[in-house]
């Protein structure tokens, strides 16, 4: 079978959603490989971004990390911005749950000010990473910087009218 890249990395999305985990982490890998081969830097950078998730939903972190990490060398040489802020926020999470604040915090500061430029495009992401920094910063005793975080983060869930969280945020502020 001869497939675009469009079609595996749909087939690939769709076994998540349908929770066949390994057969979606089976098809990225066959993406990472054909864009390897194609030497098909974009496409090589999306399909590491889809096998990090698979693998982090298998519970394999370390590897998750060292995927999107990849993907951002490459979304740092190919572009487009908001694409590396997926990549490295994505990495400060994983690292983050396995208990390296200090890894994860600038990543999380770069994949802010990336967002901050992109404006209103990234109203929703830039709240997710602020989330992340706000839980880098409470592991870090830094309450005051994770409080305004939290407070800015519940501003931008409010605009998109993310109930979950709004929720989260104003019951971490009232902690």
């Amino acid at each position: 079978m001869n497939e675009t890249f469009k079609e595996l990395f749909a087939r690939g999305y769709q076994a998540r959603r349908e929770d066949r985990l390994a057969d979606s982490r089976a098809i990225f890998i066959e993406a990472v490989r054909k864009a390897s081969i194609e030497a098909d830097r974009p496409s090589l950078a999306e399909a590491l971004c889809g096998l990090a998730q698979a693998e982090r939903d298998i519970g394999n972190p370390e590897a998750a990390s060292h995927h999107y990490a990849n993907a951002a060398v490459l979304y740092r040489q190919v572009g487009p911005p908001t694409r590396l802020a997926y990549a490295i926020r994505h990495e400060a999470d994983v690292l983050r749950e396995m208990c390296h604040p200090a890894e994860a915090e600038p990543l999380y500061l770069e994949a802010v000010g990336i967002y901050r430029q992109l404006d209103e495009k990234a109203t929703l992401d830039l709240a997710n990473t602020l989330r992340g920094l706000a839980l880098v910063n409470e592991s870090a005793a830094k309450m005051d910087a994770s409080k305004a975080l939290w407070q800015e983060a519940r501003e931008l869930y409010a605009k998109c009218n993310v109930e979950a969280g709004i929720a989260e945020c104003n019951k971490k502020l009232s902690q």
